[in-house]
């Protein structure tokens, strides 16, 4: 019997957005922490979760 073909949706490999530009001006409080909280999720947790599914797609796909 033939191995099955083995499908992965394009939009798991794709690697997280990248980090927010800090305008050059003066930055209230609440942009401040806006900005600070979107950089984390992009940058922060997830790219520690996003490369390990990543490497452990391509390493099954092989």
């Amino acid at each position: 019997m033939p191995k099955p073909a083995l499908h992965v949706d394009p939009s798991l490999l794709q690697d997280c957005a990248e980090v927010v530009d800090v305008p050059h001006r003066f930055i209230p409080y609440g942009e401040m922490a806006d900005l600070w909280a979107i950089d984390r999720l992009n940058s922060g947790d997830c790219r520690r979760g996003k490369r390990a599914a990543i490497k452990t797609i391509k390493a099954l796909v092989k």
